[in-house]
């Protein structure tokens, strides 16, 4: 990505009656008079304005340096300028090279090693308002030419233009490989998850004003991540392909955001008799269509706790797991022997209304079961 350097400020200073203004005209340069007054400032100003792109900025060569067949040091050396050689500038490129012409062939040279060319001394007039009668005709050489400003008397010189502002840091992130296909422009910021467009579909990215990237291949930052510094085409494997949350950031790559605690939605212990079924949404002993296990007794021996009304059950390896380990089991509508839930150990549910639930047997009074559950909202 192209930044444009900062311009550079020649300056020709016109003492006195007269002044030299470098006009397009090939190597030849044709020679104007200026006169000091308002008038023939006016006039001089209008020759600028009239001379458009052909205008040419002196400029003097601060130690010798290589002139080149186009703005950059990968480009071929064709000449050479000598200490304190004057030359014509007549454009000046983004890579912060000008194109010169001077005795020698012509080309472009880096702005690094010119500066004004000296002022020629010139007899005080008499003629000329103010402390300072002197004529300053500044000039700017930018990407598309020489531009011209004119002071006379004491006032300073205006400033350069100020220097075009930075991008602004953010990211392009793109499904094709070579920063092609659908594309995802955003700021600073994390998306949590993508949406079906661009979920697993991220093949390249490309970064501005000095941002950085973390891509993930689980959503809220989570799984396998990546920090990505520069713009990249492809993805590294890990993540080709792979992305479903990133974050667009400056400095250091931020923390994923904890996840919500879960919230309880009831608990409390349950005293559930034999053949009796319990509502684990609220801690109820009931014999309806809200209950989500059942105390079933075949006979005096054989006894289950059995899912009822759409919950599952899944026992696991019986132990604490609460809500994001019970949220990880696998469930089913299939009903577990009593044998196999000794005193001590911890069931996951899920009830009839979708929640997830644990419970743990604390063990027998008589034939009733002594339960402790909690259920959450989340």
């Amino acid at each position: 990505m192209w930044v444009q350097p900062p311009f550079r400020r020649f300056l020709i200073k016109v003492s006195g009656l007269r002044g030299n203004l470098a006009l397009a005209g090939g190597k030849g340069l044709r020679e104007m008079s200026i006169s000091r007054t308002m008038i023939g400032v006016a006039a001089f100003a209008a020759c600028l304005i009239s001379a458009g792109s052909g205008l040419a900025v002196e400029a003097e060569a601060k130690s010798a340096v290589n002139v080149r067949t186009g703005p950059g040091t990968s480009f071929g050396v064709v000449d050479q300028l000598t200490a304190g050689e004057v030359v014509n500038v007549t454009e000046c490129a983004p890579s912060n090279f000008c194109f010169v012409e001077h005795a020698g062939p012509d080309g472009w040279v880096s702005a690094n090693y010119l500066t004004a060319a000296e002022e020629e001394d010139e007899p005080e007039m008499a003629e000329g308002g103010g402390d300072n009668p002197d004529c300053s005709f500044g000039f700017v050489v930018g990407p598309g030419g020489p531009s011209m400003s004119i002071n006379c008397g004491d006032a300073p010189m205006p400033p350069a233009p100020p220097s075009p502002p930075e991008d602004e840091p953010g990211a392009c992130l793109y499904t094709g490989n070579s920063f092609s296909g659908d594309d995802l422009c955003v700021g600073i910021g994390i998306r949590n998850s993508l949406n079906a467009t661009f979920n697993n579909k991220i093949s390249s990215i490309e970064l501005t004003g000095g941002a950085k990237a973390m891509l993930c291949d689980g959503p809220n930052l989570t799984g396998v991540c990546k920090n990505i510094t520069n713009d990249t085409a492809p993805l590294q494997p890990a993540i080709n392909n792979k992305t479903s949350s990133f974050s667009i950031y400056l400095g250091a790559p931020p923390m994923p955001e904890p996840p919500d605690a879960p919230v309880t939605f009831s608990t409390g212990p349950i005293n559930l008799q034999q053949t009796y079924l319990a509502d684990l949404d609220n801690g109820s002993v009931v014999n309806d269509s809200s209950s989500d296990i059942w105390y079933e007794a075949e006979t005096a021996t054989e006894k289950y706790i059995t899912p009822k009304n759409g919950a599952m059950i899944a026992l696991g390896d019986g132990t604490n797991r609460g809500f994001d380990g019970c949220s990880e089991e696998l469930f089913s509508t299939v009903r577990v022997p009593l044998d196999d839930i000794p005193p001590g150990t911890y069931v996951c549910m899920t009830t009839d209304e979708g929640r997830i639930s644990q419970f743990r047997f604390n063990g027998f009074t008589g034939t009733t079961m002594k339960l402790g559950y909690t259920t959450w909202a989340n």
